[in-house]
């Protein structure tokens, strides 16, 4: 079997990836759904105000705490890129598969990354409309349908006003994804809980060591270092923090791959390396 990338091979490896997932993939869709119509139910439809519904303020609170959940549960997808090989039996599955790893991880990485987010936005636009078509039965006069909330609410008026906006969001966006796919691989249990655990950890120390190098640096030279980007303008800034996040993302999704060549039937206790 060739260990290159073959287009054929591949789409093999997903179909099989997607149907071996079936039961969950539709388990999701329908829990889903109904957490997300239930929220907004529970937000929109009040005792103190039910023939007229609470308007675009009920409305902003129902699917900010959805928006959330997507958040939380797309990064907990992310972390899954080895949900098909946690026992040692799925190992053994996993590896057995007539494909290239490149093309295995790929697979898993669309899954996870891709299809399942996308299932999640689509359930979250189905409850919105079945929210909607439901204030409307109930009479309400002061419908704010929502659906440009599932996309960030009001993100769509920065992006008119600066051009590096959308790459900025989607770098942005990848990155986080990235994370959560290297700890997915490198964690043998719990991978979101302790990916998560170990970016706050990190972000803590990041921020404890850059408050002492300041500290160490002096107040006036960091103003003095800082002039010579007074001039920058935002747009500027957005690409280059685009460029960067873009460079990251590659990083961990190569070390994902480099850490996934490496799966073996018997794990570490903790890592999977």
């Amino acid at each position: 079997m060739k260990k290159t990338f073959d287009i054929n091979r591949f789409w093999q490896v997903l179909k099989y990836t997607i149907v071996s997932e079936k039961k969950s993939i539709i388990t999701a869709a329908v829990a889903f759904l109904a957490a997300f119509l239930a929220i907004q139910l529970f937000a929109c439809f009040t005792i103190f105000d039910i023939s007229h519904g609470l308007g675009p303020g009920a409305t902003f609170a129902g699917m900010m705490v959805c928006n959330v959940i997507m958040g939380v549960m797309m990064l907990y997808y992310a972390s899954g890129i080895l949900g098909n090989a946690r026992t040692s039996q799925q190992r053994v599955t996993a590896l057995m598969l007539p494909a290239s790893n490149v093309e295995k991880f790929l697979a898993r990485l669309i899954y996870c990354c891709i299809l399942m987010p996308v299932l999640i936005f689509a359930a979250a636009y189905a409850a919105t409309g079945l929210r909607v078509l439901l204030e409307m039965i109930a009479g309400h006069d002061d419908i704010t349908k929502g659906f440009s909330l599932i996309l960030g609410g009001g993100m769509e008026e920065m992006a008119k006003t600066l051009v590096f906006s959308t790459f900025f969001d989607i770098s942005q966006t990848c990155f986080n994804f990235s994370i959560f796919v290297l700890g997915g691989v490198f964690f043998h249990q719990r991978p979101f809980v302790w990916t998560t655990v170990t970016v706050v950890a990190g972000s803590i120390l990041l921020s404890t060591l850059l408050y002492y190098i300041g500290v160490m640096i002096g107040e006036d030279n960091l103003q003095d270092f800082f002039h010579h980007f007074k001039g920058m303008t935002f747009e500027t800034f957005d690409l280059i923090m685009s460029i960067i996040f873009t460079a990251l993302t590659i990083l961990n999704i190569w070390l994902s791959y480099w850490l996934y060549r490496r799966l073996q039937v018997v794990q570490h206790k903790w890592f999977n390396v």
